[in-house]
């Protein structure tokens, strides 16, 4: 296992999708959007320990006013862990909330931080050699997961190489400007959903390492069932095809926020062997199991709070 920090010095304006800055975003129902991000940026300069305290603030009053979201992350965690008693799926929940509020506040420092902070409180840990084939332009799938940590990893990642991802765009077009900017601001190509997989197979093929999010229930159609955590899940079986056309390969990662360090880390496993099978169902099982063993390592890291289990198989009832 290594632990790395960059070496380049590359800023620059990629190619890809970009939001560009209207004058419409400068109407009065967007102040309020202006506000809010002034005051994420005036956090920034707070002395560490007061953000730290104002994430547990946020985290708390996250977990006091989501009483919808806990009941996803509750009936999540019931499915995946049967064996955990209620005090302990309380105590992930809240160390998750704690989690989230901390990225909340920490956000900021992805579209105003700068090189020399994302260094320090960034780092990547290669356990499997991905950044030697990254650097050396060789075609490389980063398979992810849904984590509060998922884009400072990913920033962190485009100081080593230029990657590629895919954005879901917002409807707050402030929001999604500054947020775009910021994804892509060392050098990583974003591009919207409704661009299609060809962009990807592109720059995955010119050595870019694309930055892919593996466990989206995107509905019925074009799914497969495998098994996540031991329960069916509608998982989408591009990573397998897209792994054999461009030959890439492909390493389980995922975002974390070390609360004893107070550190952000992207951790990059061991490549997938003998990777893809060519058949989706046994390729999608394979990707799952090995989001899954990473998420086991910190199970308060995972965005539980999404409804990953929506979309069941025939005949079975709904879940949430």
């Amino acid at each position: 296992m290594t632990e790395v920090t960059d070496t380049t010095g590359r800023e620059h304006a990629p190619e890809g999708y970009l939001p560009p800055f209207r004058a419409s975003m400068l109407h009065p129902r967007y102040w309020p959007t202006w506000l809010g991000i002034g005051l994420l940026w005036a956090v920034m300069g707070l002395p560490r320990p007061v953000a730290l305290g104002l994430g547990r603030l946020v985290g708390w009053m996250a977990w006091r006013s989501g009483g919808k979201r806990r009941h996803f992350a509750d009936v999540n965690l019931r499915l995946c862990f049967p064996d955990w008693d209620a005090a302990r799926r309380e105590q992930v929940l809240r160390d998750h909330f704690r989690i989230v509020g901390q990225c909340f506040v920490d956000y900021p420092l992805l579209w105003f931080g700068s090189r020399r902070r994302h260094r320090s409180c960034i780092r990547l840990v290669d356990e499997g050699g991905a950044l030697p084939l990254l650097r050396a332009g060789r075609p490389v799938i980063l398979c992810t997961a849904h984590a509060p940590a998922l884009d400072f990893g990913g920033l962190r990642l485009s100081l080593e190489a230029e990657g590629v991802s895919f954005t879901k765009p917002m409807s707050n077009p402030v929001v999604e400007w500054i947020n775009t900017r910021g994804r892509s601001r060392y050098g990583a190509a974003m591009f919207s959903r409704d661009q299609g997989l060809r962009p990807a197979i592109r720059h995955i093929r010119q050595g870019r390492g694309f930055y892919y999010l593996g466990d989206e229930d995107l509905g019925r159609e074009h799914t497969v069932f495998a098994p996540f955590f031991g329960i069916p899940k509608a998982t989408v079986p591009a990573l397998g095809r897209l792994a054999r056309i461009t030959g890439a390969t492909v390493i389980p990662t995922i975002g974390f926020y070390r609360r004893d360090q107070d550190r952000y880390e992207l951790v990059m496993a061991p490549p997938l062997e003998d990777f893809p099978t060519g058949d989706d169902a046994v390729d999608a099982a394979r990707m799952n199991a090995a989001l899954e063993a990473l998420i086991r390592r910190d199970p308060a890291q995972y965005l539980w709070t999404l409804r990953f289990f929506k979309t069941r198989p025939q005949g079975e009832p709904r879940v949430y």
